[in-house]
């Protein structure tokens, strides 16, 4: 009836779930307190039985109404998961490129994504990022970019429109720490990094 109400009042049902959730856990708590206090407040002891079991009742309230906004959170943010905007800008580099002449194209570019591409510039794979900053810099001249990336497989390569939780749902299929977004022409448009979509879902 809360959610209801405070849903009609607002038009937004995620405030309306969350106001109900806090709702519930003011519940809980006065499930445990208030049965307690009434006990010692008429001169009665408290036992232990009735302490165990308003706390199992308050408990079962205070977890349901965790899970209640945990979820409304969780539906808040899937609209702010887009591919397009989370997408890390990318420059196409030769294999044999040396990983330092890769890195200094890429700050002179703005880009924070490597890309490798064949003879005819069709991009093969993606340089990992993690393995990148593992490499000392005093190795990175002597070290080919490509040796650090992985191949482009088919579901490493997703529409840059995707969001929500179709975005989810292809990167769950193709767990992988960088992902190709392409324009539906098939251009690429850049490189999710899977850490900054995992950023945007927590939040932080």
């Amino acid at each position: 009836m809360l959610r209801a109400g405070v849903w009609k009042a607002t038009g937004r049902p995620g405030t309306a779930t969350i106001v109900a959730a806090w709702a519930g856990r003011v519940l809980a708590v006065a499930v445990l307190v208030v049965p307690v206090a009434l006990i010692v407040s008429a001169g009665q002891q408290v036992q232990l039985f009735d302490v165990v079991w308003f706390g199992v009742i308050a408990a079962f309230m205070w977890v349901g109404a965790g899970q209640s906004l945990r979820v409304t959170r969780v539906r808040e943010r899937l609209p702010g998961l887009q591919a397009r905007a989370l997408s890390r800008r990318a420059i196409p580099i030769p294999a044999s490129l040396p990983l330092a002449e890769a890195i200094r194209r890429a700050d002179a570019a703005g880009a924070r994504a490597l890309v490798i591409v064949d003879h005819e510039d069709k991009p093969i794979a993606i340089v990992n990022e993690s393995a990148v900053m593992a490499t000392p810099p005093q190795r990175r001249p002597w070290i080919d970019a490509g040796s650090l990336a992985r191949t482009i497989d088919p579901g490493l390569v997703l529409p840059a429109d995707l969001s929500g939780m179709a975005l989810l749902e292809a990167v769950r299929k193709s767990p992988a720490s960088e992902y190709l977004l392409v324009e539906p022409s098939g251009k690429v448009f850049g490189v999710l990094a899977a850490q900054d979509l995992d950023h945007a879902f927590a939040g932080t």
